[in-house]
């Protein structure tokens, strides 16, 4: 059984030279193919016109005169489909590899769903004691021809040499049974320690990935940390997102928690932080309106920062920029005919109204009955977008087994497991709008037991904005 694994399946070793780092930007500028079929081996190769921004160049600098007459990918698409059907596709750093191919087909919608192997995860395999196992290192290693790198067709002949050299020096049992437990399981990038995988604890917790230089690709939450990550990297599961960061994957880290609340609280703390560039912060502000009935304009665009609003205060809505709130205000006013000095869109009470009735001068609609009516109809218009107040005379804790999540006014302060730790939170309270954090609390809250929510009000510093709230407002 084993045997046949590595010597009967048809095989297609594969190589692909890209644009740059990702699929869902970039494209494949080359590919080499060697297929075998028993004694049969044909090699096949092809430069590709991309209609990626970034331009491709060849390592050697020739051959970019044959650039003007290759096929765009979705002219091979058919073809190459059908040269690797049902072959177990075999790629240094296959994940790489298949990410760009899945891309591709996905492009021109042609089905594409091999068994893919990463001849670096078996090298690993078979030659533990080797420092690196990367494509030059193995051509050190195992004496291997080498005609151009970083080509497509010679990269991928080299992966077929090295796949004949391992036949050769290992027995048909141990490299079939190494391919098999390979097929078994996720396929790694390169770069990542497989003992990682090991080490991660089979409990919910929120978890980052990081790629080259320890930067943050990914951040998110799971209830099982070990059979997540697993599945994160399996080919057969792989999702948009995965395709597109997998391959860059060099390092995991984690923190386990209680359960699965508390991973979500961490990992949308921990995109914040990780995240927290400028452009990303100017993407993360938040504005709404805020509805002020006893005023003229009765409806004003503020910040959204929770504890600067009063609980006597309506708000609807979340926005991403002042402006983009002030131009959904406008669109709601005339799908609804609404008054534009109520809603602060016109600084002119005699200007033309489309509220007012066509034989009325404009402003009318200020008359004191009229206003009434506007008002009623400019509450109707926003109550589908009306935000939910904070619940609560301040902080709570939400237990969580042994754990306690403190939140006060839709922010995650952190996890306490005893007193001190608890006044230590409240003491960095940050008070920074966080539109995932709250989403997630909103739907949190309304579903945790009364008996699950602590509260921490006692423990805030008295010039908190929640001081100022009277205690009859407690929810």
């Amino acid at each position: 059984m084993h045997a046949a694994v590595g010597k009967s399946k048809p095989l297609g070793f594969v190589d692909v030279e890209t644009t740059g780092l990702s699929p869902g930007e970039d494209r494949i500028a080359e590919i080499g193919v060697v297929t075998v079929d028993g004694d049969r081996v044909d090699r096949w190769t092809t430069l590709l016109k991309t209609s990626s921004r970034r331009e491709w160049t060849f390592p050697d600098g020739s051959g970019t005169e044959d650039l003007a007459n290759a096929p765009f990918f979705r002219d091979i698409a058919a073809e190459l489909a059908q040269r690797l059907s049902g072959r177990l596709l075999i790629a240094h750093n296959a994940r790489f590899d298949h990410a760009f191919l899945s891309a591709e087909f996905d492009r021109v919608a042609v089905a594409f769903h091999p068994e893919v192997l990463c001849s670096v995860m078996l090298s690993r395999k078979l030659y533990p004691h080797l420092a690196h196992h990367d494509l030059d290192s193995l051509v050190e290693s195992h004496g291997l021809r080498v005609e151009a790198r970083h080509r497509a067709l010679p990269d991928a002949d080299l992966v077929w040499q090295w796949w004949q050299v391992i036949h050769r020096r290992h027995s048909e049992n141990a490299v079939g049974k190494a391919i098999e437990d390979l097929l078994a399981g996720p396929v790694l990038p390169p770069q990542l320690d497989p003992s990682l995988i090991d080490r991660l604890p089979k409990a919910p917790g929120a978890y980052v990935f990081h790629g080259e230089h320890n930067e943050a690709l990914v951040v998110g939450a799971a209830a099982n940390l070990r059979l997540h990550v697993l599945n994160y990297f399996r080919v057969d599961q792989a999702t948009a997102k995965a395709l597109e960061y997998s391959h860059r994957i060099t390092n995991i880290t984690w923190r386990a928690t209680r359960g699965l609340l508390g991973a979500q609280l961490h990992a949308a703390a921990l995109d914040a932080v990780l995240f927290g560039t400028a452009k990303r912060s100017e993407r993360s502000a938040a504005f709404t309106w805020e509805l002020t009935p006893e005023t003229v304009p009765s409806v004003a665009v503020v910040p959204l920062a929770e504890c600067r609003i009063p609980r006597t205060t309506e708000s609807f809505g979340i926005f991403t920029s002042e402006r983009k709130a002030q131009n959904a205000l406008a669109r709601l006013a005339t799908k609804h005919r609404l008054c534009p000095v109520l809603l602060g869109l016109s600084g002119s009470a005699a200007a033309e109204c489309p509220a007012c009735p066509v034989d009325r001068a404009g402003g009318g609609c200020l008359a004191k009955i009229d206003r009434k009516k506007q008002l009623m109809r400019v509450f109707a218009a926003l109550d589908p977008l009306r935000l939910p107040i904070w619940p609560h005379r301040g902080p709570v804790g939400i237990r969580e087994r042994s754990d306690l999540h403190v939140v006060d006014h839709w922010q995650f302060l952190g996890t306490a497991q005893n007193e001190s730790e608890i006044y230590a939170l409240m003491e960095n309270h940050q008070r920074a709008f966080d539109r995932r954090l709250h989403r997630l609390l909103n739907r949190t809250l309304s579903r945790v037991p009364q008996s699950k929510i602590v509260d921490l009000s006692r423990y805030a510093n008295s010039a908190d904005c929640y001081a100022a709230v009277p205690s009859d407002t407690q929810s």
